[in-house]
């Protein structure tokens, strides 16, 4: 059996700390690396060549309508959206009017788009 002894003359010394080419390659690589890509991002930033456009995007021309007795969302968009999908114009419709269900009542004002053939 191997018995070890201390040295009661010795005082305490602070641990060495060896670093050997990985350790180096890690602890100064990864900030380089960090830092590189930061001042990569922070240059294409300043040097965009993107702008705002100086006119106005062109909505969907609408025209309201009041809801009558015996109008729905299908009736609705088989007649303004003559020629087209009505599935589609459908859910044009309900878009537009933020409608969360196919159910519109009497007296409800909806926008519907104006679509050309």
């Amino acid at each position: 059996m191997a018995h070890a002894t201390l040295d009661s003359n010795r005082t305490a010394e602070p641990l060495k700390i060896r670093i050997n080419r990985r350790g180096w390659a890690v602890l100064v690589g990864i900030p380089v690396f960090v830092l590189t890509i930061a001042a990569a991002f922070f240059v294409s930033m300043m040097t965009s060549s993107a702008q705002a456009s100086s006119t106005l995007p062109q909505g969907v021309q609408t025209i309201g309508i009041t809801v009558v007795p015996g109008d729905s969302l299908w009736s609705l968009a088989g007649e303004y959206a003559s020629g087209h999908d009505v599935n589609s114009a459908v859910e044009h419709i309900a878009e537009l009017n933020d409608l969360r269900t196919s159910e519109i009542r009497v007296g409800d004002t909806l926008e519907i788009p104006v679509l050309s053939n």
